[in-house]
């Protein structure tokens, strides 16, 4: 996995985001969905090697908890640790951010998926049934953020330093 880096998705990565997804998955988003998440959410990443994106990672933060909407890696780079990379910097930013819960849909078929999600210490939840557009049941999967902890009122107050 060297020379593979993270970043921010742009505007400009939608293009190979939306070809990756494409690829991988029977009910690919469009790229106009990818462009619609971009613009709600600024918690959307990317997996580079060089100048090609390999891989992608698109979230939604509430509150205390994430929502991982959508994570695939190029067909020719899968099973090479990328998609794991992509969790694991999801899961220590979320720790770093406070974020106390990770939760995920993944197809019931999906067990490449799923054996990566446990491997990343994701636990299965529940079942959604009827989730895709195609009628095929989601699994709800979990993961709890170790380092999270609410603050007590004084810390909140010693940290305040907006006066």
């Amino acid at each position: 996995m060297t020379d593979v880096t993270i970043i921010p998705m742009t505007l400009d990565h939608v293009p190979a985001a939306a070809e990756i997804e494409r690829t991988v998955f029977p009910d690919p988003w469009t790229a106009d969905s990818f462009f619609e998440v971009i613009g709600i959410t600024e918690k959307c990443w990317v997996a580079v090697k060089g100048e090609r994106t390999i891989g992608y990672l698109l979230t939604q933060w509430v509150s205390v908890e994430i929502h991982l909407l959508n994570v695939a890696v190029t067909p020719d780079c899968q099973r090479t640790g990328i998609g794991a990379a992509l969790l694991n910097f999801l899961l220590c930013l979320g720790e770093r951010h406070g974020m106390r819960d990770v939760y995920l849909e993944v197809r019931l078929s999906n067990h490449a998926a799923q054996s990566l999600y446990l491997g990343c210490g994701f636990t299965k939840l529940a079942v959604r049934k009827r989730y895709y557009r195609d009628g095929e049941d989601a699994l709800v999967m979990h993961r709890a953020l170790t380092d999270f902890h609410l603050p007590a009122d004084d810390e909140l107050a010693a940290g305040d330093t907006s006066e």
